[in-house]
């Protein structure tokens, strides 16, 4: 008893740390009610009214609504983890690499930075994704790693999938905007509030689903917000308040898809609908196990790849692996399963871009 009663604690003040406090709150009965974008964003899918919202005007999914339940988490924690001796066993930890070559360069490519973190300079821009450089609160690496900002030379803009604290880190956000002065944050609906105290008000941009933030000078890069299946919340009652997304980046013929977390959905036929020739698709595949609980907010190896080949995109690059221990599989064992599944499917060996951290690929 006192060892379930500690586990319990624990995962609490994890939950907390990460994803918020999950209060109490069963599924409700979603009526779309209204809608919600951002006005002046040109909207990039002709049907689309806007964000559906619920009837408190929280966001919701599209296809798949959902609302954590402090029930559905002391559930898993109460529960046996099938993957337990495994994940004692399981010691090898991911390769890091010095990344001072690539950032000193001025090549085009992207790199990983562990987790979510994606470092991208494409059309003359220089791009972070989901920049956490340190420990977030009650998180630890599996393998320390070096914060890459001394090295960076160059930010012009911050791209936030969610709130969640393994994504959004103030620390880390208040760094960049501390010695990238020029650097501009960019995040869904209802991150404005909070980034402005982190970055300064006029630096941040925020848009809604399916619609485009801006064209960037000379050749010109373009970067979209589009819908992916998750959720967010960071205080006691805040859920679903920040929207959550993914991005294209849009630099002459060249297509770069991150999918921030999510489940599997339609979400990425539609992305192929409106974005037919990616090239790079960039999609979690960590965080997965048990299914009951992870599944309606992160891909499993096989979702990921279920949803590269909705995408229709030449390249997948998976992430959301091997840095943070949030889950009951050993953290080896998404890229494992990502290579056998990807091999009973046929998928060349160079579509896949499966990097260390700090890793990268020149773009093509």
């Amino acid at each position: 008893m006192k060892k379930w009663l500690k586990r319990i604690s624990f995962f609490l003040f994890v939950t907390f740390a990460v994803f918020g406090v999950l209060i109490f709150v069963d599924y409700v009965d979603y009526q779309q009610l209204t809608s919600r974008r951002t006005l002046d964003r040109a909207i990039i899918k002709s049907d689309w009214l806007g964000n559906p919202l619920d009837q408190e005007g929280r966001f919701m999914n599209d296809e798949f609504p959902f609302l954590p339940r402090l029930i559905d988490l002391i559930r898993w924690r109460l529960s046996e983890n099938p993957f337990e001796a495994e994940k004692r066993s399981d010691t090898d930890r991911i390769e890091v690499r010095d990344p001072s070559e690539f950032l000193a360069s001025n090549r085009e490519g992207i790199l990983w930075l562990g987790h979510a973190s994606m470092f991208i300079r494409v059309g003359g821009v220089s791009i972070l994704i989901d920049p956490v450089f340190g420990e977030p609160t009650f998180l630890r690496r599996l393998v320390p790693v070096e914060s890459p900002l001394e090295k960076i030379t160059a930010i012009d803009f911050v791209l936030l999938s969610h709130d969640h604290r393994d994504h959004m880190d103030e620390a880390t956000l208040r760094s960049i905007a501390q010695k990238f002065p020029d650097s501009k944050f960019l995040a869904g609906i209802g991150s404005e509030e909070l980034l402005s105290e982190w970055a300064g008000s006029e630096r941040v941009k925020t848009a809604g689903w399916f619609q485009k933030f801006f064209k960037t000078a000379g050749d010109g890069v373009s970067i979209y917000f589009l819908p992916v299946r998750h959720w967010s919340r960071r205080g006691l009652f805040d859920t679903n308040e920040r929207l959550w997304g993914g991005y294209v980046i849009e630099s002459g013929d060249t297509r770069i898809y991150f999918g921030g977390d999510s489940g599997y959905g339609r979400h990425y036929r539609d992305v192929a609908e409106i974005f037919p020739d990616l090239d790079y698709f960039i999609i979690g595949i960590g965080a997965y196990e048990p299914r009951w609980f992870m599944e309606p907010n992160h891909n499993s190896p096989t979702d990921a790849l279920k949803a590269f080949a909705d995408s229709g995109a030449r390249y997948m690059i998976p992430m959301h692996h091997s840095t943070f221990d949030l889950s009951d599989e050993p953290p080896n064992r998404p890229l494992r399963v990502l290579r056998e599944a990807a091999a009973a499917a046929a998928i060349a060996d160079h579509r896949l871009s499966v990097l260390p951290i700090n890793g990268g690929i020149d773009i093509e």
